[in-house]
């Protein structure tokens, strides 16, 4: 037998210690639950305001000016889906299970507001919430632990609210939810304005690789004609295979070209024989099947590649930095979509249909120098990306101490 210590001032729940002063309760104790409103996408993009899944997904606190998207609803629609003050919504489906549930309760009254069919509301039964505090409680790491082992999964994450309201939480006396609901709101707004300010800095960054990978903006010392040529006079496709034992890589959007096992979620690994597969040396560049929607790829990384993809690699004398940048910008995305008009979906990009769009041909010290103000800017998203996480992870340890009681406020 286990003999627990007992913590004076605290009591031993369903959740384990809590203050003696807080309930230990549910959620269908304090909301009831309804579905929300589906319609056809006809309906959508005009009308009243709706709360959809994104806002929920989103955001803890919904506040009307956030609220961008419009249905037409009739009367009774208007009705049976209204929205107002103090209202709380969860992620009903999702694709998984780390995703459903999310809370958010809506600050602001939407005159006529009404929402989505793939959230649910829960509205309240009394008064006994403070309603800036519930945006915080139900997005506890405690509490959402409670909600996804009470989703079902099959082929998506699902919840209800038979099942939200059986989720137990822990309830606060009314002047200390305003405290912590009070406290945490200082680091959600150190965080927004920290968003605000990386917002910006990245316009910037964008700004300048619009000017200076087109060459409407020179830096100082470089006066010689920019010169395009065809991509294939200065790429080359190749094609390395029978490399089985290198690490798996796939091919992102957002961060390159990159181990598999960096990636976030469950990730299909290819079974049988990579024999087939290509090798990318670090240095190199990819060609993805969304190339014409976000550019090309640069790898960091040795490693392999399904065999759909074409992987480049430079003929003569480059800056790869400066390269990687033009193939992020919207010149080179915008040349590539012109080459590709036509193309249909599902099919890959080849590199005959990369080799004949015309890029930059400047001499590699311009390049270095484009590529080391890039380099700059990113250098400083990355401090205020940095400010921006440790922000995040401050308020996620004090949400784990003051929503548990393990850590009093004085108020």
């Amino acid at each position: 037998m286990i003999i627990e210590d007992i913590k004076e001032g605290y009591k031993k729940t369903k959740l384990g210690w809590i203050p003696e002063d807080w309930e230990c309760v549910t959620i269908g104790d304090y909301y009831e639950f309804k579905n929300g409103l589906n319609k056809g996408s006809e309906y959508f993009g005009h009308g009243t305001s709706i709360i959809n899944y994104k806002d929920v997904y989103s955001l803890n606190h919904i506040y009307r000016k956030k609220i961008h998207g419009l249905v037409d609803v009739n009367e009774s629609e208007r009705k049976r889906y209204s929205t107002k003050k103090a209202d709380l919504f969860f992620t009903r489906t999702s694709e998984t299970v780390d995703e459903i549930g999310l809370a958010s309760v809506l600050l602001d009254d939407i005159p006529n507001g009404v929402f989505s069919g793939f959230v649910l509301r829960a509205r309240p039964l009394n008064e006994d919430i403070f309603p800036s505090f519930a945006g915080f409680c139900f997005r506890s790491e405690i509490v959402r632990k409670e909600i996804i082992k009470k989703s079902t999964y099959t082929t998506r994450a699902l919840t209800n609210g038979s099942y939200l309201s059986e989720v137990y939480f822990a309830l606060p006396p009314i002047n200390e939810q305003k405290a912590i609901a009070n406290c945490l709101s200082t680091w959600d707004k150190a965080i927004e304005k920290q968003e605000a300010l990386l917002k910006a800095k990245q316009q910037v960054k964008q700004g300048l690789m619009q000017q200076l990978l087109s060459g409407k903006k020179r830096l100082p010392g470089f006066t010689e004609e920019w010169k395009k040529v065809v991509a294939g006079k200065i790429f080359k496709s190749i094609s390395i295979k029978n490399k089985p034992n290198h690490e798996l890589l796939s091919v992102t959007q957002d961060r390159g070209v990159i181990p598999r096992d960096m990636l976030d979620g469950r990730v299909t690994m290819p079974s049988g024989n990579l024999n087939t597969f290509k090798l990318v040396k670090k240095g190199n560049f990819v060609i993805s099947l969304r190339s014409f929607q976000g550019g090309l790829e640069y790898s960091n990384y040795d490693g392999l590649v399904s065999p759909a993809y074409t992987v480049l690699e430079e003929i003569s004398n480059i800056n790869r930095d400066f390269y990687k940048y033009y193939f992020k910008s919207y010149e080179f995305i915008e040349r590539l979509s012109t080459a590709v008009i036509g193309i249909r979906d599902g099919k890959q990009i080849s590199y005959n249909d990369f080799c004949i769009v015309k890029i930059p041909s400047i001499s590699v010290k311009e390049q270095k120098a484009i590529a080391n103000v890039l380099n700059t800017a990113d250098k400083e998203l990355e401090v205020l990306n940095n400010q921006l996480h440790k922000l995040k992870e401050q308020k996620k340890g004090l949400m784990q101490q003051l929503l548990t009681g393990k850590k009093r406020l004085k108020f």
